[in-house]
């Protein structure tokens, strides 16, 4: 019975470590053909916003993300230019989702509860284009939870994933 109560402390406990691990998703792609090591230097497309596009109705999450991209990109190396080698293009889309968290135990009378929470799930899309073409070169999507409270500390980790990914990228070109 103590080997089975240490067996099922150790999975929870690692459940719960997992749970953390999957906090934020990321995903790149590149163009292959494309030398990203040759990007240096950066500046932000001028966008519009529709209605509907989550950033259009909150002009504080888009300077949000706008800072939190200029930041991570000159502390990684590159530099805003009038004169740049790509162009940054965001964008943000938002959906409901359900949490869902089993918390019951036990093997043949199971006891606990299953909480059951409406969340939103966001995902941010960063798109990097060759100025001197438009074309796109590489693109990153970061997905989670959107918790207001967490918003600037969610955004800068996301951005700095995403970065770190493309630093990776263009390393792997060289």
């Amino acid at each position: 019975m103590k080997t089975l109560r240490t067996l099922f402390t150790c999975g929870l406990l690692m459940l719960v470590c997992a749970a953390g691990a999957f906090a934020q998703t990321i995903q790149t792609d590149y163009d292959r053909n494309f030398n990203l090591a040759r990007l240096k230097t950066f500046a932000f497309y001028q966008q519009d916003r529709k209605p509907g596009d989550p950033l259009a109705g909150s002009s504080i999450n888009d300077r949000r993300i706008h800072d939190a991209l200029e930041a991570q990109l000159t502390a990684n190396g590159l530099s805003a230019s009038d004169q740049p080698d790509f162009r940054v293009a965001y964008f943000v889309t938002t959906k409901q989702a359900l949490d869902i968290q089993d918390i019951r135990f036990g093997l043949l009378q199971r006891r606990g509860s299953i909480n059951v929470e409406q969340v939103t799930e966001g995902t941010l899309i960063v798109i990097f284009a060759d100025a001197a073409t438009g074309q796109e070169v590489w693109r990153g999507y970061a997905t989670g939870q959107i918790t207001p409270k967490n918003l600037d500390k969610d955004v800068t980790k996301a951005v700095t994933k995403l970065v770190q990914k493309f630093k990776k990228n263009k390393a792997g070109q060289k």
